[in-house]
């Protein structure tokens, strides 16, 4: 791989993705909207292409010379006003089938499509084992617009894939980790839990991947992995108690104990959404966000392991990395109460950065 095209390269995995092609000695471009956030990316020696997905001249412009092309952007917004719920289909739908259809046109010899484990479905009944890649939902099981925009964008690139697209697509599951800038919504569990601002917790869990493990999984999907097979990017099952208890021993501060009925958080978030329609904010506890989270979202990263050969950090280093990276850039105030460790993490996510 010589030069590669990617999108969503403002966001926490493009811009991550962005960081290991450069680490390999890739050049790089990017498609960057013009009045998106550069601060993920800023300071990287990467070409700049103007443009959004749904742009088939900025799309053309960005893939000539390119002999791969990863398309990470998507929009991941879980609260959408009226207007925006064709923004999403726009964006992660047509704007899939589009990347992949112009850089296949375009002659890249890889894609990587960015999905979501959200695309992933359940094991069939009497099976009890994690979800993985051969799991596909129903379409009426998907009841947030992220999911099933995601789902059909990710339907149009495998057949895509099956006309002979050269496409790998990967599945991230919930990415942690520095350079997280917005930040997004699992950055926030850790940003939340520094600003102690949880309180309780619901009782159900997210798999964890560290972002850069995240990237690199990318890039050797892209070097090792199968034309139109899905790869599940993932690591750690951990229930939410857990990863606050393993902040809690990062930090000093104290985990949450009141464990908060689902009854009452699907409550709260309906009466957070009223909210937001009146004041025009964005809610604190966005409706979608609460149904996705009713059960544990762990799933089997076995292929991904296996077959790709995708280096894993622990949990413990991935929360460590991540909130180090938060309060060196002034997110969060520094815990009472720091572990040795503390510092040498901070350090390590600040040598990465560019000068």
């Amino acid at each position: 791989m010589k030069k590669a095209f990617v999108t969503g390269a403002s966001g926490f995995i493009g811009s991550a993705v962005v960081r290991e092609l450069l680490d390999d000695g890739v050049e790089v471009r990017v498609l960057m909207r013009a009045n998106a956030d550069h601060r993920a990316i800023k300071g990287l020696s990467v070409e700049v292409v103007t443009g959004d997905v749904n742009d088939p001249k900025a799309l053309g412009r960005g893939l000539v010379g390119c002999d791969a092309c990863f398309h990470v952007a998507g929009m991941n917004q879980l609260y959408l006003r009226r207007h925006e719920v064709k923004h999403i289909y726009d964006a992660n739908e047509k704007g899939a089938e589009l990347v992949t259809k112009t850089a296949a046109l375009a002659g890249c010899s890889v894609i990587v499509h960015t999905s979501s484990v959200v695309t992933v479905g359940k094991p069939p009944r009497g099976e009890t084992r994690l979800p993985h890649e051969q799991d596909f939902p129903r379409l009426d099981e998907l009841a947030v617009h992220y999911a099933r925009s995601k789902f059909l964008g990710e339907q149009r690139v495998l057949k895509l894939a099956q006309e002979g697209a050269p496409v790998v697509i990967v599945n991230p599951a919930a990415p942690m980790g520095p350079f997280d800038v917005k930040p997004t919504p699992t950055g926030r569990v850790v940003l939340d839990f520094l600003l102690r601002k949880m309180p309780g917790y619901m009782e159900t869990g997210l798999n964890v991947i560290d972002v850069q493990d995240c990237a690199r999984g990318h890039i050797l999907a892209a070097h090792k992995g199968r034309k139109g097979e899905r790869y599940i990017l993932a690591h750690v099952n951990a229930s939410i108690l857990e990863i606050f208890e393993t902040l809690a021993e990062i930090t000093g501060l104290p985990a949450p104990r009141f464990k908060v009925p689902k009854t009452v958080a699907l409550t709260a978030a309906f009466f957070s959404e009223l909210k937001a329609k009146v004041t025009g904010k964005a809610p604190q506890v966005p409706l979608a966000g609460v149904r996705m989270a009713l059960k544990p979202m762990f799933y089997d990263n076995s292929r991904a392991l296996r077959e790709l050969g995708m280096p894993t950090r622990s949990l413990r280093e991935t929360l460590r990395r991540a909130a180090a990276w938060y309060i060196e850039h002034g997110y969060a105030p520094a815990p009472p109460k720091s572990p040795g460790s503390w510092q040498e993490a901070a350090q390590a996510v600040k040598q990465k950065e560019p000068a």
